[in-house]
């Protein structure tokens, strides 16, 4: 029983000391579990954060972001490509195919384009696919496809990445079209447009500026014309500044006579305008049409008009130059008189000289002379005579001023600009418009003796002021009417100011009522009886001025105290240019 109870202890004690080791080992176990546990749900952790970043960073992405599988169901989708198909979450997506969204054809369109990614391997880079099509708007996605591969290289998938492009692809219509629209403006405008280099070669031109320098196609024009070139221009028409506003950066209504490719000259009207890059001119932009036939057609109005002034003056002119006509035939029948008493005189003297010369002189041949003299009435011939052939010189004199002043009013003279006496001018002027003044006003002047030579054109500056003084003379007859014989008054003065040529025509008349002042120089406006003016006096005036001389005209008026006319030309011909550049 002790060897019993011997065993039974031993026994108990291995059991007693295997307990504690056994508990050990699962208390190790239990910790080792435990720490792969933790281990495992670290890494739980982890890849659930790294797929809640993923899907927010891919519904973050403002592009379309999707996975497919070999059947073209969506089983990734992102939050972007859900609000495009109408879903409140990617997940209400997955499972379906572009069958359950778009209409046949475009389902089938989208899955032909995934079956050629799955049957080559190969990306779909940048297709222009169109997602919503209807009668009222189109919509396309710029989409790229590539192929999603398992470990072993097998296609599993179609991953696919796209971008609305309706926007930008209708801006990029919109703006093919407008070029587009620009082309067909440019070639078919009836005005020259081109574009011109720094050094007066063309970089561009349309149809109609070949037509206007005489060349079947812009092409050709292009390869051969330089408009900064002086072979380009005709001299006589005055475009030697044509260059020097060329340089200036801006050209406004300049108008110039050009040559064209067969020689010939015909007149042009640009408009240009420098284009900058960083302060310096990389080119010009302009404009240009034949103004041949209107010029042609100004030039006749002018002397339509200059021949309708001459004519309404004529009858003026015709009593001008008669008052001294008639003085001169009054002279010369006294003179004729004068003759006829002093031939009988002489033959008195001739007989009373042979009288004496044969000592034969008796006191009848000296009662004969002595009545012929006396008939004669010496005394007052010899007083009166000088004086009639001074006054007949008056009357010739007074006549020839009014034929010459006449001439060179009514002579188109020449058509470039030349340097002219504008005193001179002004003068001849006056007397043409004589008969319009004289019984109205009395005309005076101050004109200034060292007025230098101005550059312009003869005939149409002598046009301006015979309008001036004409417009002048008139409402002051008009005011003076029914009133007596008090005559008006008008002042032209010249004076040299700040480079300029100042000429002012002043009168005493009503003034130039406040409602019209705005309209006088417009075309066809008159605020005379109807046959009594065309109202193109004073827009022919201003034509003139401004427009071919560079210069301008303006007035001072109030009413009932009388206007003035102002008119400045440039003395210095190269300020025409800065002038023209400048309006």
């Amino acid at each position: 029983m002790q060897m019993e109870g011997q065993s039974m202890h031993a026994i108990f004690g291995v059991a007693i000391v295997a307990i504690p080791a056994a508990a050990a080992l699962i208390l190790g176990l239990s910790a080792l579990l435990a720490i792969a546990l933790r281990r495992m749900s670290a890494q739980h952790r982890l890849v659930d954060n790294e797929r809640r970043m993923l899907r927010i960073l891919i519904d973050t992405i403002p592009d379309y972001m999707y996975v497919k599988d070999l059947d073209s169901k969506f089983v990734v989708a992102n939050a972007r490509l859900a609000a495009h198909m109408g879903f409140a979450t990617p997940d209400a997506m997955l499972g379906k195919s572009d069958t359950d969204f778009y209409p046949a054809e475009l389902a089938q369109a989208f899955r032909d384009d995934e079956l050629a990614v799955i049957r080559t391997g190969q990306p779909l880079i940048d297709r222009e696919e169109i997602t919503t099509e209807s009668h009222r708007r189109r919509k396309y996605t710029l989409t790229t496809k590539v192929p999603i591969r398992d470990a072993a290289g097998r296609i599993t998938g179609i991953a696919g990445v796209g971008r609305d492009v309706t926007a930008p692809k209708a801006a990029e219509d919109a703006l093919r079209e407008a070029e587009a629209k620009y082309r067909r403006l440019f070639s078919e405008a009836v005005v020259g447009i081109f574009e011109l280099a720094p050094d007066g070669l063309f970089l561009n031109a349309n149809p109609a500026m070949a037509t206007l320098f005489g060349y079947p196609t812009p092409e050709e024009m292009i390869a051969d014309l330089n408009l900064a070139s002086p072979a380009c221009h005709a001299s006589a028409a005055g475009c030697d500044d044509f260059n020097a506003a060329l340089a200036s950066g801006l050209i406004k209504d300049f108008e110039c006579q050009v040559l064209r490719k067969d020689g010939t000259a015909t007149w042009g009207l640009f408009n240009i305008r420098a284009v900058l890059r960083d302060g310096a001119t990389i080119r010009y932009e302009g404009m240009g049409k034949d103004i041949s036939e209107r010029k042609h057609l100004r030039e006749q109005l002018l002397q339509a008009q200059k021949l309708e002034a001459v004519g309404q003056l004529a009858a003026g002119i015709a009593h001008e130059i008669n008052t001294p006509t008639q003085y001169i035939e009054h002279n010369l029948h006294f003179l004729s008189d004068a003759v006829g008493d002093l031939r009988v005189l002489l033959r008195a003297y001739d007989k009373l000289l042979a009288a004496a010369d044969a000592n034969a002189l008796t006191r009848e041949t000296i009662d004969e002379v002595k009545s012929a003299a006396l008939a004669a009435d010496t005394e007052f011939l010899l007083a009166e005579i000088p004086k009639t052939i001074v006054q007949m010189f008056e009357g010739v004199a007074h006549v020839s001023t009014l034929v010459g002043a006449m001439k060179e009013f009514s002579h188109p003279g020449k058509k470039e600009k030349v340097f002219l006496d504008l005193n001179r001018a002004i003068e001849n002027t006056i007397a043409m418009a004589r008969n319009e003044w004289k019984y109205v006003a009395a005309l005076e002047t101050s004109l200034d003796p060292a007025l230098p030579p101005v550059r312009c054109q003869p005939g149409e500056f002598n046009q301006v002021m015979l309008i001036l003084i004409v417009n002048a003379a008139q409402p002051i007859g008009g005011a003076a009417a029914g009133k007596g014989a008090t005559l008006g008054k008008i002042a032209v003065q010249t004076r040299a100011v700040d480079g300029w040529v100042e000429i002012r025509v002043q009168d005493s008349g009503p003034g130039i009522p406040e409602a019209v002042r705005n309209r006088i120089f417009d075309p066809f406006f008159t605020t005379k009886e109807i046959g009594k003016g065309t109202g193109q006096g004073l827009a022919i005036a201003r034509s003139v001025v401004v427009d071919k001389h560079a210069g301008a005209i303006e007035f001072i008026t109030g009413e009932g105290k009388g206007t003035t006319f102002i008119v400045r030309l440039p003395i210095d011909c190269r300020m025409q240019v800065v002038n023209a550049v400048a309006a």
